[in-house]
């Protein structure tokens, strides 16, 4: 694919703490990304509760990072299905 024509789509959205999180992930991947609406309302109390902040990577990009945050998904899924034991 012609990185030229590469668009810039959204692979993820959740709290500021997961994007960070993915964003994190994907940088280990060596897959570029970068955070959209990361800007929180100062008056909330608990900023971490957040949502709304996305994980944006090139398209040519996509089923590699899906794979990575379906992953990350999973491994959560299973420690608090652990923790409720």
């Amino acid at each position: 694919m012609d990185n030229n024509k590469d668009r810039i789509i959204e692979v993820f959205s959740g709290t500021l703490w997961e994007s960070e999180m993915v964003k994190s992930l994907l940088q280990d991947a060596e897959i570029e990304s970068f955070l959209r609406n990361t800007n929180l309302n100062t008056y909330i109390y608990e900023p971490i509760q957040a949502s709304g902040v996305k994980v944006m990577i090139l398209s040519s990009n996509y089923e590699k990072a899906r794979e990575i945050v379906d992953n990350y998904f999973r491994n959560m899924n299973n420690d608090s299905s652990t923790e409720e034991l």
